[in-house]
């Protein structure tokens, strides 16, 4: 299989040693993926933020997302964004990503205990952040939702939701992924 080029791009406060963990579990997840964390951070778009709501709209974030794509000719961009998003008709979202177009966001601020007036657990975070990295990928690189609950690309509507799902690939979306040119390894495939 041919090597895909992804690129980690960063908005906002992210601390690096977040970024780095992400970009080397990514790595060992598709491992025909080549990740390379972007050199600098990106700004927020004025124009997305809604101020009644005190939130970005994702559309107009992921349109950052494509731009630098073609600046760079990667594959593939994921951004992990410090901010709360949302899209219209829903009330927030975890992460968007353009289907089969290689662009991916993740919106951080809600992943967070702290966002729920709880304790921070790092460990907790990350394993959020994996599970929708993994999710929104799933879908710039084709996938749809899945039905299977336990699989990453099922719909998360909730944070809890988001806890329920493992960080892994049923064994239909990584068969799907394969068929895209995408190698999954064995531990980010869930057992049966």
């Amino acid at each position: 299989m041919a090597t895909i080029k992804l690129l980690l791009a960063v908005m906002g406060d992210e601390p690096q040693l977040n970024i780095s963990w992400l970009a080397k579990t990514l790595s060992i997840a598709y491992t025909n993926v080549l990740v390379e964390v972007y050199d600098r951070r990106l700004d927020p778009p004025k124009k997305a933020y809604n101020t009644g709501r005190r939130q970005y709209l994702s559309e107009v974030v992921l349109e950052e997302v494509v731009k630098l794509k073609k600046l760079s000719g990667v594959d593939a961009v994921l951004l992990v964004a410090d901010i709360d998003a949302y899209s219209p008709g829903l009330n927030f979202v975890f992460g968007q990503a353009i289907l089969g177009g290689g662009v991916a966001a993740v919106y951080t601020r809600r992943l967070r205990p702290e966002f729920y007036n709880m304790s921070p657990d790092p460990l907790l975070y990350r394993e959020r952040l994996l599970k929708e990295a993994l999710h929104e990928l799933g879908h710039a690189f084709g996938l749809g939702h899945c039905l299977e609950r336990a699989c990453v690309m099922s719909f998360s509507n909730s944070v809890i939701e988001v806890d329920e799902k493992a960080a892994k690939y049923c064994r239909i979306c990584g068969i799907k992924l394969a068929q895209r040119g995408v190698v999954l390894s064995e531990k980010f495939l869930l057992a049966y």
